[in-house]
């Protein structure tokens, strides 16, 4: 069984990217809607509702599909994490590269009541790409707990005190 499905996302990631998300877009179109409203009223009133319409439905429609394509897995080897439908990123790490694994919540997380877990290796892109977001408290502490095992069992085998 794959790692997801014993500590699977929680769902009210694909809500905290959609009310992130809005709120970008809320910004964009209300600065639209005031140019174009200098131009015409009604004008500026319809491109502040098309934009908040369209990228609305867009946003939901996208967020609900990353979810589905999210995938992690601590595997025997590597942790390995599978993130985008558009674009999509896969990222393998050896545990004997990982050097720390830490839990964080930004603004929107707490709201939700949802954490991050990162693991970080000497390399600059593991702190943008090495993490699994969106996960419930006790599976983050669960999925924190699997990785840090790994990683010692992987320190002991190389330094040969197995």
């Amino acid at each position: 069984m794959t790692t997801i499905k014993q500590y699977p996302l929680d769902r009210k990631k694909i809500m905290k990217r959609f009310v992130s998300g809005m709120i970008i877009w809320t910004i964009l179109a209300i600065i639209a809607g005031i140019f174009l409203g200098s131009i015409s009223m009604l004008l500026g009133i319809f491109t502040f509702l098309g934009i908040i319409i369209i990228f609305s439905v867009w946003t939901w429609i996208y967020e609900n599909k990353y979810f589905q394509a999210y995938f992690y897995d601590v595997g025997e080897s590597f942790l390995v994490i599978r993130k985008d439908w558009i674009t999509p990123r896969e990222t393998m790490l050896p545990y004997e590269k990982l050097q720390d694994v830490y839990m964080d919540q930004d603004l929107f997380d707490r709201m939700f009541g949802l954490w991050d877990v990162h693991v970080s290796t000497a390399t600059m892109m593991s702190g943008m790409a090495a993490h699994i977001d969106g996960v419930n408290s006790e599976n983050a502490q669960k999925i924190r707990e699997l990785i840090m095992g790994k990683i010692k069992e992987k320190g002991k085998r190389a330094s040969g005190y197995d």
